[in-house]
């Protein structure tokens, strides 16, 4: 620190010529009174440097006063007019909470103006992706802006009403909004007449203390560590990544919003996979009415494919993202990643804002009987996901044999071999159907895609022109080799400097190539 601020102090000298020191005149030297070597004047002087930069980054850019600083800000929203929470770039006309977030941030001249189109650039990671429909009134996210004690009030005057945000807290630089969080809690709000006996449930119906036992019981079976391949997209049964471990399942107590009784399911996991709660609140509803039987429950786990009901997004609610152990760490200097003073407000926006979409969707245009209708179309008997898996992996098989006869056919010139079956973008050869394990990234609630339809494949496609090849976790493996094929000679394989004969041949030549200078020099010389 020392001798920083000896080097940005000197630098405020100012010469208009080179002068020997004991010749500057007085007034071309800017004086460095204040300066002294103890460290409180020190970090006085850091101050002072760091400000001026500051003011004159804040005159080119024209961001608002204040230090760039690393925040977990705290922002609620209700996703009834949005295509869920990502903004897609190759997409931006869609639009979505992150669009009109970034945007907000840009006009209250807290982040550059290029943080719209790269958020990147501000170090932007929200801790919980929510898909079309979907709300909440916990999201957090992790980002550099410009920190001031307005900093609340002048993103909120550019935001819509049903996206606010809640408190922004000074992190560390490490923080990241996903990798941090410990726990998810959700909640989904729905009419208990999902749970009456399939084709008898109306809007009067009231749920009996046998269905909430039922309910209860079904709950607790989820608990715990289990493989929910079943349960998203693009994960096979045995993978580590399908793992995820649910803490806490339970039911509230029923409640009636004009004459129809409604309940409320909290959940709390470490992560969440895509379209997961969603698959465990659909399942649980077809258990409970009577469709599915405690075959098909069990089938869910053990089988590699099984076809189970995805309920709508329209109940459910991110509630809260957990970082009860980062705020043990280095995180206490700043007090933490902890919004428990900014309850009341997260309170109000659900009560206004939330919760009457959610009863509005399921009263006035009945979202959840809309959805009960299509629960027969599903298979549970297991029979046609067994067939579907038999018909995919001999498709995987025969494509496989055809790609290794294209193979046998090809010139050994041409051949180079892979210890691995490839897994790229041009590839259309299938994945090994053995078991093998691949690494997936963990802690996240991605809701983002296109609703699934009956006979969908337990995995989708590899990319766009492939129709067989699975891709387990969306990356794509690279299998090139930076190292061209050794070309071997007609001297048996033998590199050219094992040769005998090109030995001598290279002696013949590097004698030929001595002997030759001093001729040509004694040519030069005779013709000048």
């Amino acid at each position: 620190m020392l001798r920083s601020a000896l080097r940005n102090s000197l630098r405020r000298y100012r010469f208009t010529s080179i002068q020997k020191p004991n010749q500057l005149p007085t007034p071309y030297i800017t004086p460095l009174t204040h300066l002294t070597m103890d460290a409180t004047n020190i970090t006085k002087i850091d101050d002072g440097i760091e400000t001026k930069n500051s003011e004159g980054s804040e005159q080119n850019s024209g961001l608002v006063s204040g230090p760039k600083r690393k925040v977990a800000m705290l922002f609620a929203y209700c996703g009834a007019n949005y295509h869920g929470l990502q903004m897609n770039r190759g997409e931006r006309w869609i639009k979505t909470i992150e669009g009109d977030l970034f945007q907000a941030l840009v006009n209250a001249k807290v982040v550059p103006s290029n943080c719209v189109q790269e958020p990147h650039k501000m170090t932007y990671k929200n801790a919980s992706r929510t898909d079309k429909g979907v709300s909440t009134c916990g999201q957090v996210a992790s980002l550099k802006l410009r920190l001031n004690e307005n900093v609340v009030d002048l993103i909120n005057q550019h935001l819509p009403e049903d996206i606010v945000v809640m408190a922004v807290r000074r992190t560390t630089q490490g923080f990241n909004a996903q990798l941090k969080a410990e726990g998810r809690t959700y909640s989904y709000t729905l009419p208990t007449f999902a749970f009456a006996d399939y084709g008898t449930g109306n809007t009067s119906y009231k749920i009996t203390e046998d269905k909430l036992l039922k309910v209860k019981s079904i709950l607790h079976r989820y608990k715990g560590t289990h493989t929910f391949h079943n349960f998203t997209s693009g994960k096979r049964m045995g993978e580590m990544s399908a793992q995820r471990f649910i803490i806490e399942f339970e039911h509230g107590d029923p409640f009636l919003v004009q004459d129809v009784e409604f309940i409320t399911l909290t959940i709390k996991g470490q992560s969440f996979m895509l379209h997961q709660i969603r698959k465990m609140i659909g399942l649980l509803i077809a258990m409970v009415n009577g469709l599915a039987k405690e075959q098909h429950f069990i089938r869910a786990f053990s089988e590699p494919l099984e076809d189970i009901p995805k309920a709508p997004g329209t109940g459910l609610v991110l509630e809260k993202v957990h970082y009860d152990g980062f705020n043990k760490g280095p995180a206490k200097q700043h007090g933490g990643v902890d919004f428990t003073d900014v309850q009341d407000k997260i309170d109000e926006f659900r009560k206004t804002r939330i919760l009457p979409y959610i009863y509005k969707k399921e009263i006035e245009e009945s979202s959840m009987l809309d959805w009960l209708e299509t629960l027969s179309r599903h298979d549970y008997s297991g029979k046609s996901s067994k067939e579907q898996w038999e018909y995919q992996v001999k498709e995987w098989s025969k494509k496989k044999l055809e790609n290794e006869t294209k193979t046998n056919d090809t010139p050994e010139s041409k051949q180079v071999e892979s210890p691995v079956p490839p897994n790229d973008s041009k590839s259309t050869e299938c994945l090994p159907l053995d078991g093998s394990k691949e690494e997936s990234s963990l802690g996240k609630e991605t809701n983002g895609t296109p609703e699934s339809v009956k006979g969908e494949s337990l995995v989708p496609p590899n990319d766009s022109k492939s129709t067989e090849c699975p891709p387990l976790d969306g990356s794509k493996e690279d299998l090139s080799s930076d190292e061209e094929t050794p070309v071997h000679d007609v001297t048996n394989g033998l590199n050219n400097d094992d040769c005998s004969f090109n030995k001598k041949h290279n002696e013949v030549m590097n004698e030929a190539i001595v002997t030759s200078e001093p001729a040509a020099k004694k040519t030069k010389i005779s013709l000048t």
